[in-house]
Order: structure tokens, then sequence, then C-alpha cells
């Protein structure tokens, strides 16, 4: 086995514990040892995120509970990724990659969306018109950005973000995990949540394509939540597996079966805040 792996380029970190997030400061000399992420490591990273030139989706469904009260499940969270990579923006060793997502929150039992208490209304999505994503390899390590048009505004990510690579045969699995900073009530940025992902390759011999790539993602916040998901890589919407889902894209947020096509959609995206999704209430 062959383990890439790149540099922690942020001091501060969160160790996720049974009792919630503990903001920790890690001292250059504690950081891990020199990346050996290789341009194949990179390559076999963006094959798998999938989306080269034509759109991949990427469906994913899980569960979210508290850190106490036993862990009692207070939603499904149900959703999907679209995402392209075009051939214009990717080179050897660099690519920027163009995603639309949205998750919704439904009954543990019945696909109906959950109540939030605070407002007594269907609980909001978890909704991006737009992610930019650039990924570009450095000095041995992955380097990642982010940009994200959550409707209300528009923020940047990424910094920090560790990216391990690990190639045995014909499988890979990348794992990194997010701390992002946003500023509490006072203003003051603070890391709030935190999120680790996995993606498998499992190897050319699953010809079924989402038999063949998945993901793992596991979250949690100060708030005391902690939710994950599992997800599968389609090669097109009609081929998600949740009826449901797939609807209510279709006949209210129609833009969300498709990923921005390219850049210059995503200059209009920008220039529209907040983005309005009449069909969601939004």
């Amino acid at each position: 086995m062959i383990t890439r792996r790149a540099h922690l380029t942020r001091r501060k970190a969160l160790v996720v514990t049974g009792a919630g997030i503990t903001a920790i400061t890690l001292d250059a000399a504690a950081r891990a040892g020199k990346s050996i992420t290789s341009v194949e490591d990179f390559n076999a990273w963006i094959r798998l995120r999938g989306g080269e030139g034509t759109p991949a989706y990427w469906y994913s469904e899980g569960l979210i509970r508290p850190i106490k009260d036993g862990g009692k499940v207070q939603s499904r969270m149900v959703g999907m990724e679209t995402w392209i990579t075009p051939p214009a923006l990717r080179t050897e060793t660099s690519a920027v990659s163009l995603s639309r997502k949205i998750y919704f929150f439904l009954d543990e039992d019945r696909d109906d969306i959950v109540i939030d208490p605070a407002t007594n209304a269907p609980r909001r999505p978890s909704i991006f018109v737009h992610q930019v994503r650039t990924f570009s390899l450095s000095d041995g390590a992955i380097d990642y950005q982010v940009e994200s048009h959550d409707l209300r505004g528009i923020r940047q990510g990424g910094t920090g973000v560790t990216m391990t690579v690990t190639q045995q045969g014909d499988q890979v699995h990348v794992n990194y995990a997010s701390f992002p900073r946003r500023p509490d009530e006072t203003g003051e940025m603070q890391v709030r949540s935190g999120e680790v992902y996995d993606y498998m390759d499992n190897g050319p011999q699953h010809t079924d394509e989402s038999a063949r790539y998945q993901m793992t993602w596991v979250g949690t916040n100060l708030e005391g939540n902690i939710a994950n998901q599992r997800g599968w890589r389609f090669g097109a919407f009609d081929d998600i597996p949740n009826a449901w889902l797939k609807t209510v894209i279709r006949e209210q947020a129609p833009l969300w079966m498709a990923p921005p096509s390219d850049m210059a959609e995503i200059g209009r995206l920008r220039n529209t805040v907040p983005f309005p999704v009449p069909g969601l209430g939004l």
C-alpha cells in the first residue's frame, strides 16, 4: 500500500469526540511529514470524483442525530450533488470543478420534510446554486479552494483541508476533513462545524458505476448534532434511485438537474444574490 499525504496548512483543527468538537492547536513541529502526493494520485482522485466533460451525479442518504439524548434520530438527510469538470479547466496537475447540490431533511419513516421547531415551518434544505472547487498539485500536496453560493450569499473556503490518497492495486481511497471558519453572533470568526469525507473507487471489476464509486460523510457542529451519509455516483439524473427526490427537483427546482455549464454561468450566478427558488419557497 502506498499512502500519499498532503500538508496540513492551518494551525487550528478540530477533534470530533463523543462530547462534540474540541478546538486544538497544532504546532508546526507536530505536523505530518513531507507530502508525497504524485501526479498519478492526483489524477486518480479527479477521475474518482467524476464529471470529466460530462456530469456526474452523487446521490446520498443518511441520518441526523443529537450527540446527547441517546442519539435519537432527528431526521433523514437525502439529496444529491451534480458535478462537472470542464475540459477547458483541466490540466494534468489542476482541475476546476463546478457543482450544484441540494439535501432535504425528512421524517425518519416518511418522505415528509421535517418541521423546524425554531420557525414552525418546513426545514430549509441545505442548498447551493453553485460551488466552484479548485484542486491543484503543488510541491507534492493537493491544494484545495472552494467558493459556495447558498442562495443568501457567497463564501470562500477550503484552507486547511488535508487530502490523503491511498492506492492499492486498482482501488483508490481519498480521505479529507474540512473545518470552515464562520462568524459567530459577535462577528468573530470561529470553527463551528467539521466534516470528514471518504471517497472510494472499488476498481474496474465493478462495471456498474454506483458499485464502483462510493462515498461516506460525517458532519458535526457546536450545536450538538452529528450526521452521517453514504453516497453513490451515477451517470445520469434519471439513474438516481429515489423517485421522491427526482420529482421534487424536476417540479420545484429543475435547475438542480444539471451542474453549472461553465464559468460564464458561474459569473451570472455570482451576480444574483439572493438567488430565488420560488418552487421551494426560497
